[in-house]
């Protein structure tokens, strides 16, 4: 397994699941350069289970978040 933890604003557990499906952003403020297209963890989600692997995210706001990724091993 491996696991990212960011000290950041963190979401709402409810809506968590969502950030890994194309084009969904939480935070409608960020916009721009600040911001982007809402696909990145989708991309990174459909790679992950390509390989028969999980990702998973546990958060809560003012905590921040950590992602976690599993691959099976051979």
């Amino acid at each position: 397994m491996v696991a990212v933890t960011d000290t950041g604003v963190g979401m709402n557990p409810a809506d968590a699941e969502r950030i890994f499906e194309p084009f969904v952003r939480l935070d409608a403020a960020r916009t721009g350069e600040a911001g982007g297209a809402g696909l990145g963890l989708s991309i990174v989600h459909s790679i992950v289970v390509a390989h028969d692997g999980q990702l998973s995210v546990q958060t809560a706001p003012g905590v921040g978040s950590t992602f976690a990724m599993r691959l099976p091993l051979g």
